[in-house]
């Protein structure tokens, strides 16, 4: 009998410890909630779901969303798929995660240009390095590349292959919210 009431009470706990929301590792980033409605769950989603199969590679990747108004006002969204750690260049302070992925809230203007965070940059980077893990790829510190190709009659150096001239938007999509609750996508030109 004893033993029942102790297996009880383990599974009881142990009901209770996963019911409950899991901390972000740090306190330098805040967490917050994006997916607040049906429409914006379809949009990440399908989003993610495009990053998935034609962006992320080698389960590395995170999302990019620069949140910010358009010339008309409209609540926008930039969402910028990233398999590398370019976003210690300017952090962001806020951070979501969706279904397992993460995605880095960056606030920008109108123009879609990142306002940098007023928080600590090194101490955002900690953080950020603590939640998205082993999720993306570290920059090399060289910033060059060898090549012995020549463009013809230029005599300039070819340091990118035809396959990233002719690559498009890179997966980035922006997404306009309508004031009747619909929305609408365009490529960023």
């Amino acid at each position: 009998m004893r033993n029942l009431i102790v297996l009880a009470f383990a599974i009881t706990g142990l009901v209770f410890q996963s019911a409950r929301p899991e901390l972000p590792p740090c306190n330098e980033v805040k967490q917050v909630k994006i997916d607040t409605d049906q429409r914006k769950k379809k949009i990440l989603s399908n989003y993610i779901d495009y990053c998935v199969k034609k962006e992320w590679k080698n389960n590395k990747g995170i999302v990019m969303l620069r949140e910010f108004k358009n010339e008309q006002g409209q609540d926008c969204w930039l969402l910028i798929p990233s398999i590398d750690d370019s976003y210690k260049d300017n952090p962001p302070e806020r951070f979501a995660t969706f279904q397992g992925d993460i995605i880095l809230i960056f606030s920008a203007d109108s123009m879609q240009n990142v306002i940098p965070a007023k928080g600590d940059e090194n101490q955002l980077n900690q953080g950020l390095e603590q939640i998205i893990g082993d999720r993306v790829y570290t920059r090399t510190t060289i910033k060059g590349r060898w090549t012995d190709g020549m463009r013809p009659f230029t005599n300039e150096k070819i340091t990118e292959g035809v396959h990233r001239i002719l690559g498009g938007n890179g997966g980035t999509l922006i997404i306009v919210f309508n004031a009747d609750g619909t929305y609408k996508k365009l490529l960023p030109v």
